[in-house]
């Protein structure tokens, strides 16, 4: 929309820079929420500056079910109403529109289209990608170009049609790969999957991965070739960054020609299981880039993890510091509500807590609020039912978070892993053990294979396979050598296995790493169904000189 010349009783919607309403003074009105000034940018580029409710609702809610988006927009406009003058703002049962005779829009002038924008929304924030791009924001300027990376609240990425080796003409095996690769891709909410057909209608010939990353605006690339001999394939794939083209992951899969459409699910779920970590883990190091007083929730939110995957206290509680940072930003952020609920179950659960029956209570409580908003993205989901595991008796609330992110992502991992040990509290072992097993094949080098191993221990335990278990506990505790808490597996086993010398000892290095444990402080710390949660398992702490309280 072109702009128009204010005269002396309009209000200025300035989209150029930062978002500002201004009267004809020039005076800045202030009281607009971070949605309430999307709606109102929103509704500026409208024809007419006018549209649909659910439209509204859909763009700026779109982690929300339908009936809380529309309750959240009639709310949001009643407080818009509130702060601008009468007559500005219209609505009725079908429509939202601001009076273009009251209002002028301008999206000329210095700086980035809303720069520095950001709102936790899958809907505008793609609403607002498409916008840059058509009103072509992007400069050469360094401080515009990171206000622009600014605003992203997750990933892009594309798959590239895959080269075919060795295939007769015709042959549509490597399109039907790289489509179920793009739909398993395409279930993971932690970033943004291109259309097929817009790929596939590239024309890449000589074209580079920064140059097809940048025609389709997107931060990875996947590539691929398929080759075939007889009954075996072999699949190769690479993940490749938008900036230099550097690979960030490569793999070959080869397996057997057996089932064709159950050939290609194996390989999109294998292929998509691989991608995500790696996917992550350069995610959390582009955020590194980002100076910390400028990086947004999902950047805050994204530099957190890697502190909550060195299982180490202080590193947990900074984690805790860096998602309350997210959620100051945006107190409604999900992943932040929903890790730091996993983050305060683990304090507890890892000794680290100085009241654990409190962080337990806390976690539960950011636990069902981020319920309420955290949508189909499937890390947040697995945070939540991991929080119940960890700090409650109540398991079926926990197996409905982990069976639904599960259903949206087969290939999460993590949710493999914590669905694993929902399973093993709920003394369903031989699932439990096929949970662990299908975790691991995912995500060989996962952060938490240590408690793909622990939950392994635990499992065997419950069935009374100690020495079985001794061997998991022992291995898992090589992987991540800090977890001093997993003594307490130790020694219960070694009480199980009549080695009261090594009940005793396991019971002292425990002391060792928590001079200030009790028998009372373990009781409350550790998840409720936990195997090692047994009375005997107390006796013999007390025998071991720890206190009771």
């Amino acid at each position: 929309m072109a702009d128009t010349d204010a005269d002396d009783s309009r209000l200025t919607f300035s989209l150029r820079g930062a978002f500002s309403v201004r009267d004809a003074s020039g005076h800045a009105i202030d009281g607009f929420s971070r949605r309430g000034q999307a709606l109102l940018a929103y509704l500026s580029l409208q024809p007419e500056m006018r549209a649909e409710r659910t439209r509204i609702a859909d763009l700026l809610w779109s982690d929300r079910s339908e009936e809380q988006a529309r309750a959240s927009l009639r709310q949001e406009l009643s407080v818009l109403r509130r702060n601008l003058p009468e007559g500005v703002l219209e609505a009725n049962r079908q429509q939202v529109w601001v009076n273009s005779s009251m209002v002028t829009t301008k999206v000329q002038g210095q700086g980035a289209f809303l720069e520095g924008f950001d709102l936790n929304s899958e809907g505008f924030e793609e609403w607002l990608r498409e916008t840059r791009q058509t009103l072509d924001v992007q400069c050469d300027n360094p401080s515009i170009a990171a206000a622009t990376s600014r605003t992203r609240n997750r990933p892009s990425l594309a798959v590239l049609p895959f080269d075919e080796i060795g295939a007769v003409a015709g042959d549509m095996f490597a399109d039907g790969v790289v489509e179920e690769i793009t739909s398993a891709l395409g279930r993971v909410r932690e970033f943004h999957v291109i259309a097929r057909q817009s790929v596939f209608a590239l024309q890449r010939d000589l074209l580079s991965v920064p140059q097809i990353a940048e025609i389709l605006g997107v931060d990875y690339v996947v590539e691929g070739s398929v080759q075939r001999v007889g009954d075996r394939v072999r699949i190769s794939v690479t993940l490749a960054e938008r900036d230099e083209g550097r690979t960030v992951w490569s793999e070959r899969f080869d397996d057997r020609l057996d089932d064709l459409f159950d050939l290609q699910d194996r390989i999109a779920g294998s292929v998509a299981g691989r991608i995500l970590p790696s996917l992550r883990s350069a995610e959390i190091a582009r955020a590194r880039t980002t100076p910390p007083e400028n990086r947004s929730a999902y950047e805050l939110f994204l530099t957190a993890l890697p502190q909550m995957w060195s299982h180490r206290e202080d590193s947990n509680v900074r984690a805790l510091e860096l998602f309350d940072r997210a959620l100051s930003i945006s107190d409604d952020y999900g992943p932040a509500l929903a890790f730091k609920a996993w983050a305060l179950a683990q304090q507890s659960s890892y000794i680290w807590s100085d009241d654990p029956l409190s962080a337990k209570a806390e976690a539960l409580t950011l636990a069902r609020r981020a319920a309420q908003f955290v949508g189909d993205h499937v890390p947040s989901m697995v945070a939540i039912g991991a929080a119940f595991d960890q700090a409650s008796s109540d398991h079926a609330f926990s197996r409905s978070f982990l069976d639904r992110a599960l259903a949206l992502d087969p290939s999460s991992a993590w949710g493999w892993m914590r669905k694993g040990w929902n399973q093993s509290y709920s003394g369903h072992s031989t699932q439990a053990l096929a949970s662990f097993d299908h975790a691991e094949a995912l995500s060989p080098l996962d952060p938490f294979l240590f408690n793909i191993e622990f939950g392994r221990g635990a499992t065997y335990m419950r069935e009374g396979r100690f020495e079985e278990a001794l061997e998991r506990i022992m291995h898992g505790m090589t992987l991540a050598p800090g977890v001093a808490w997993a003594y307490r597996f130790i020694a219960a086993l070694n009480i199980y296995l009549g080695r009261q010398d090594g009940a005793k000892e396991a019971y002292e290095k425990l002391l060792a790493a928590y001079p200030q444990i009790t028998v009372q402080k373990l009781r409350d710390s550790v998840p409720p169904s936990a195997v090692e949660n047994r009375p005997e398992f107390y006796d013999a702490m007390r025998h071991a000189g720890i206190p009771e309280a």
